[in-house]
């Protein structure tokens, strides 16, 4: 045996015995973290009996038991005085000094620790420590965690300290201090009252805020003082910001915050006016015109007059103002009111297209509030005529029961004619779904009538109708059954992607050959064929050999970057508490949206599961894409839903929207009916439904985690960066036990090829994306369970489709979505973050069959071809940083094109070995660089899994390193072939998505019933 196969057999051995050690590692952490877990839940134990018992415990314990103290302190709100004893007998002096050096310390997460401690304290000297930190600490998430320390302790004469942190600070800052200053009640007043003299922006947009929660004259004078002040104010700060003269910096280090508000959120974009020097800061700032800003700010004024102090809005100078905006607020604020006068001034502005929307809201509010004047603006309605006409109609379609009420009376012709006009409006939702379910024969027959005579010349009541009614009304009102085709997308074969496709086949072909002949070029001509042959065959295995060395090192390497993010996530989690999660603004709020295709068997689970979630604002709106099975009527029937006319901007095309339905007991439910238009199109239907800050997409056979949100959103606290994108992971379900949307047991599913697929998600999540988001590189969010903002969304045009700007589809919208976001940040040169929460977990079926799971894959890999050639102008750009440089290069180079490189080398091998070309050397290295090394990589992604959250027991987790280990002989291989026929059905004409059946959640039933994917 030579040197050389002497050390590949000592690598070998190295990696085996570092296999074993990972195993040793995987269960020895398991052991640690279950007494870890029992030891914390008996320290809290003898905490909260402490409580009870007052000062029988030994003193030591106590000290022991201080930072479980903090813990407990979130559900168990207790005596002044016994804080100060349990305080006391922790020897929190001693802790106090500590915690005052560590909060000076370099280390970021120790002075988040220490921020965390103080505030626990919550001494007068350590408040008096913490608002000194507050003012000279430059990184902005511990900034706003030593503000939350603060609040927590509510001594009142920290407010002056947190207003003027505001001064400079980033939006993202402002926002939650302004809500946190807000949630010191009206012990804060004699403070804020002395800032109402102060003419910085942030003190003005404090005190809007404030205006909100705080209920009294004073904040109402200082609005009205601040909105009839609002020209010459705009134009001041305008003229200071631009020319930053030195006697006017302070103005400077406004126009310094809108930069920062707006360039990096995204707020007024296309409004960068000019460049200028800060002559105190000596910084070159571009200028964003403040003038939107400020407008912004007096509308949140006008708003908050609105909600406080509606009253004061009813004056000429409001009503008639010269900015659209604030008069459209005042216009609105009416319908707070109850008299006839104010009704009167809503019925003159329904007139005018200018004022009808905001004029529609307040008198729908009036009436619902006061339905007494619903005949008066009924009678308004028979002598209008044109567009007061029409607008009146659209508000009295939100009473339209109350007018069918009085057709099978004497008086039902005014009713009728009511009843007639919202029908031409096609506003017919309302009446549809009052038919089906009224109960008064009488009242049938007089709506049969109306809807036989209005039908011919009304092709929207005839298809709603045709489509909603039952058979029997449908006889009753003369129509028959419509049923909506289904949708056909088409998109035309892209060629040049297609030549593109084939050089690149080419490229990978003969890559390998061009070596040869370039390397044996003096042999080439005279050396027998065979014998060139049999050289190409050994050499080919050796490169692939070093080839497969390469990959597996990057995947190391990632795997190294992933062990340093679980750490650093982990530390940042724990320090974050469910009272400050919970807190107005801490975190923005999310609208879950879910698209469903035929999911009749799964969306009732995974509805319960996504409203159960803990979250402090949020809503879900589920998309039915024109289901062909019974998912819509499965949805209505459980949640007790009705259609209803809901109002929204179309911000995004998609395909048409049949209907949306609700349930007042359930606010949060939105659910959409939509003609089939993909799942892409059905994620842009929901952001232009959502009414929140983030969205969340998920599929609707997936379950969330309920704190699973939580986790991912609270990414948007560890930086001071904007974070347009966070994901987390995702797990199969299969094997799981789920009892009504919860998951009450995890198991490893029985299926083997379910199991198979545990270890690649494992593999992608673990070793692949925390290592990239290590690195502020990932590029790929699940589009299982992913979080976007949304503005930044719409702002590129939403997900991909043939409908929208790009006028084209797309198989893999989550990677897609999230290399245009950073694509644009990256264009505009503004900083951002995409985060990933290892912890926060989605749980999806995924396919037990061959055929399901190959055209599966099949879809991810056309997809990733398709991303790659509309993105291929990143590709080695270094305009784009490490996206350009490092990252997009990578899934080119080993995701795109390793799959050829690999089934190349898998042929090869297997001819050296029919041949006898394999000799021990080649073999020995082979076997490290493609088995071992793959082996290593899968069991270390399960250690790191399992870091600080324990998923599977004993027996499972044994099981799951056994398929780790045996994943290498055949399925990994398996995989490749099918991502090379991916490749080559990418260049065929697009076929979409393609259809998955499902089989459903179901409870553990005694035969141990596993739900899964056929």
């Amino acid at each position: 045996m030579n040197l050389e196969v002497e050390l590949i057999l000592v690598l070998v051995v190295l990696m085996l015995w570092y296999d074993s050690i990972v195993v040793f590692r995987t269960l020895s952490n398991k052991a640690q973290r279950i007494l870890s877990a029992q030891r914390r839940s008996k320290e809290l134990a003898e905490l909260a009996r402490l409580f009870e018992a007052g000062t029988d415990w030994k003193k030591e314990k106590v000290r022991r038991l201080f930072r479980n103290y903090f813990e407990l302190k979130q559900s168990i709100d207790l005596p002044v005085e016994e804080k100060k004893e349990i305080l006391e007998l922790a020897e929190a002096p001693k802790i106090e000094a500590k915690l005052t050096r560590k909060i000076r310390s370099l280390s970021r997460v120790k002075r988040l620790e220490a921020a965390q401690g103080l505030g626990l304290i919550a001494s007068n000297s350590a408040r008096k420590i913490l608002e000194t930190a507050l003012l000279t600490e430059k990184d902005w998430p511990v900034k706003l965690y030593i503000a939350n320390a603060l609040a927590d302790i509510k001594d009142s004469r920290s407010v002056p300290v947190l207003a003027e942190s505001l001064i400079g600070a980033h939006r993202w800052y402002r926002d939650k201090v302004n809500k946190l200053i807000a949630s010191f009640g009206r012990s804060m007043e004699e403070y804020v009252f002395g800032l109402f003299w102060r003419e910085e922006i942030e003190i003005k947009e404090l005190l809007v805020d404030l205006s909100e929660t705080s209920i009294c004259g004073e904040f109402e004078e200082y609005l009205l003082e601040m909105l009839y002040k609002a020209g010459p104010s705009q134009e001041r700060l305008a003229r200071s910001v631009r020319g930053c003269p030195d006697r006017s910096c302070a103005h400077c280090m406004h126009g310094r915050t809108i930069l920062e508000d707006d360039r990096r959120n995204c707020r007024y974009e296309g409004q960068v006016k000019s460049d200028f020097v800060c002559r105190r800061f000596s910084i070159l700032v571009t200028s964003i015109d403040p003038v939107p800003y400020y407008h912004r700010l007096l509308v949140k004024a006008a708003e908050a007059l609105e909600k406080n102090y509606f009253a004061a809005l009813d004056d000429a100078r409001f009503l008639d103002n010269p900015d659209p905006e604030i008069k459209a607020v005042a216009i609105r604020s009416l319908g707070c009111g109850r008299e006839m006068k104010q009704v009167r001034s809503l019925l003159a502005y329904l007139g005018s297209e200018l004022t009808a929307a905001a004029a529609k809201i307040g008198m729908s509010r009036i009436l619902s509030a006061h339905p007494r004047y619903i005949p008066l603006v009924a009678k308004e309605f028979e002598i209008s005529s044109g567009e007061a006409r029409k607008n009146i109609a659209d508000v009295l379609a939100g009473r339209l029961e109350y007018f069918i009420g009085m057709i099978s009376g004497r008086d039902k012709e005014g009713p009728e004619k009511i009843i007639r006009e919202i029908l031409a409006q096609g506003r017919v939702s309302e009446l549809v779904e009052f038919l089906k379910r009224n109960q008064d024969i009488e009242i049938e027959n007089e709506l049969a009538r109306i809807i036989r005579e209005e039908a011919p010349g009304n092709e929207t009541l005839s298809k709603e109708c045709g489509l909603y009614l039952d058979e029997r009304l449908l006889e009753k009102c003369g129509l028959s059954r419509r049923e909506v085709p289904p949708g056909k997308r088409e998109e035309p074969r892209d060629w040049k992607m297609v030549r593109a496709m084939w050089f690149l086949l080419g490229f990978a072909l003969l890559l390998f050959p061009t070596i040869y002949v370039i390397r044996y070029s003096d042999r080439v001509a005279y050396v027998p064929v065979i014998q060139q042959l049999r050289t190409y065959i050994v050499d080919f295995n050796t490169m692939f050999a070093y080839y497969s060395i390469l990959v597996n090192l990057v995947y190391i390497a990632l795997l190294v970057l992933s062990w340093f993010k679980v750490r650093s996530l982990t530390k940042l989690w724990d320090l974050k508490t469910m009272s400050m999660l919970f807190k107005p603004r801490m975190l923005p709020s999310v609208s879950i949206i879910a698209p469903a295709y035929n999911e009749e068997k799964t969306i009732i689970e995974s509805a319960n599961s996504l409203l159960n979630l803990k979250y402090p604002d949020y809503e879900l709106v589920i998309v039915n894409d024109g289901s062909r099975d019974g998912t819509l009527a499965t949805l209505i029937s459980h949640f007790g839903l009705s259609r209803t006319d809901y109002f929204f901007s179309p911000r995004l095309k998609c395909k048409s929207v049949r209907g949306i339905y609700r349930n007042p007991i359930l606010p949060r439910l939105i659910v959409v009916d939509k003609d089939n238009g993909g799942k892409a199109d059905s994620l842009n239907a929901g952001i232009n439904i959502s009414s929140k800050e983030y969205f969340c997409g998920i599929d609707a056979d997936s379950l969330l985690e309920p704190d699973a949100l939580l986790k991912v959103a609270s990414l948007t606290l560890d930086s001071g960066s904007e974070t347009p994108a966070m994901g987390g992971n995702v797990f199969p379900i299969n094997g799981c036990t789920v009892d009504r949307g919860k998951i009450t047991s995890v198991d490893l599913p029985k299926n083997n090829l379910a199991k198979l697929q545990t270890i690649e998600y494992l593999r992608a999540f673990m070793c692949g994306r925390l290592g990239w988001a290590q690195q502020n590189n990932l590029l790929i969010i699940s589009g299982a369970f992913g979080l976007f903002r949304k503005e930044r969304v719409i702002s590129i045009g939403g997900y991909m489709t043939s409908n929208e700007r790009y006028q084209k589809d797309t198989v893999g919208e989550d990677m897609e979505l999230v290399v245009r976001i950073s694509r644009m940040m990256r264009e505009r040169k503004q900083k951002y973050v995409i985060g990933y929460a290892f912890n926060a977990n989605c749980w999806t079926e995924v396919p037990e069959d061959l055929k399901t799971l190959k055209r599966q894959r099949n879809r991810w890999h056309r997809g990733l071809v398709d991303i790659l050639y509309f993105h291929r102008k990143l590709i080695f750009n270094p305009s784009y940083g490490r996206m350009g440089i490092v990252g997009m290069p990578y899934y080119f180079i080993f995701e795109l094109l390793g799959p050829l490189f690999e089934i190349q080398g898998y042929i090869m091998v297997g001819l050296a070995a029919v041949f006898g070309l394999l000799s021990a050397k080649l073999a020995l290295l082979l076997f490290a660089a493609t088995i071992l090394m793959g082996i290593m990589i899968s069991m270390a992604s399960v250690l790191i899994s399992e870091r600080s959250v324990t998923y599977f027991n004993y027996k499972d987790t044994l099981r799951m390193l056994l398929v780790a280990l045996l994943e290498n002989f055949g399925p990994r291989q398996m995989f490749s072939m099918w991502r090379v026929l991916g490749f080559f059905n990418a260049m065929k004409k697009p076929t979409g998505w393609g259809k998955m059946d499902r089989k459903g959640f179901a409870p553990k039933s005694a035969e141990g019933a596993k739900g899964g994917k056929p």
